[in-house]
């Protein structure tokens, strides 16, 4: 799957109202949740308890989580390494789990 496929899928199956768990390749779950309010055709809007502003996550981060995917899952590049090119990695990495998931 391309991204292109994959933004559209995401477009598709994620919806206003969804609840996701923040998830990270080392730690599993951790328990805290997120509010997606609008999936938008450049962004999705997210409420979180811990933010005191909505959160904009913009399609180009999305990009660049699935574009390091693999290598993220497999270990072989730390999370910090993507905070330094996305402020949104806990959102992105959590909502493409999230998709994973109800793949299954």
């Amino acid at each position: 799957m391309n991204f292109v496929e994959f933004w559209d899928k995401l477009q598709k199956q994620l919806s206003g109202g969804q609840t996701i768990k923040n998830w990270t390749k080392v730690k599993g779950y951790l328990g805290d949740e997120f509010k997606v309010l609008t999936v938008e055709p450049s962004a999705v809007v997210i409420d979180t308890p811990n933010a005191a502003n909505l959160q904009y996550v913009p399609k180009s981060d999305f990009e660049i989580m699935f574009n390091h995917w693999g290598k993220y899952c497999s270990g072989a590049l730390p999370r910090y390494q993507l905070r330094i090119k996305t402020r949104f990695s806990k959102y992105t990495m959590s909502i493409i789990k999230h998709l994973e998931s109800i793949q299954q």
